[in-house]
């Protein structure tokens, strides 16, 4: 199993629009084989997104960032961002 936390900070007045662009990524990315988890919370205070991503194993995460939704859509967002995203991974729960 493999799970990714990645924090987005969104450029102030572009909340709306990010939020608009962002949602059928998260959709299809829910659609693909090995997906377990993806969710995402939004911190308006902050302006900060969290994707919390569960994906099978590390082919299933892998094989994420080759469908046509994150290596066009998300890319594209980029756009949008205050700062570098931040992601952490972690492989292998001990319990």
């Amino acid at each position: 199993m493999v799970k990714i936390v990645v924090k987005f900070k969104i450029i102030e007045g572009m909340e709306d629009a990010y939020l608009n662009d962002l949602k059928p990524c998260i959709l299809a990315t829910r659609q693909e084989e090995g997906c377990l988890e993806y969710t995402a919370f939004w911190n308006g205070e902050e302006r900060v997104l969290t994707l919390f991503e569960c994906f099978k194993d590390g082919e299933a995460a892998a094989k994420h960032l080759e469908y046509p939704h994150f290596a066009v859509d998300f890319k594209a967002l980029k756009k949008y961002y205050a700062e570098k995203a931040v992601a952490e991974r972690y492989e292998d729960p001990i319990i």
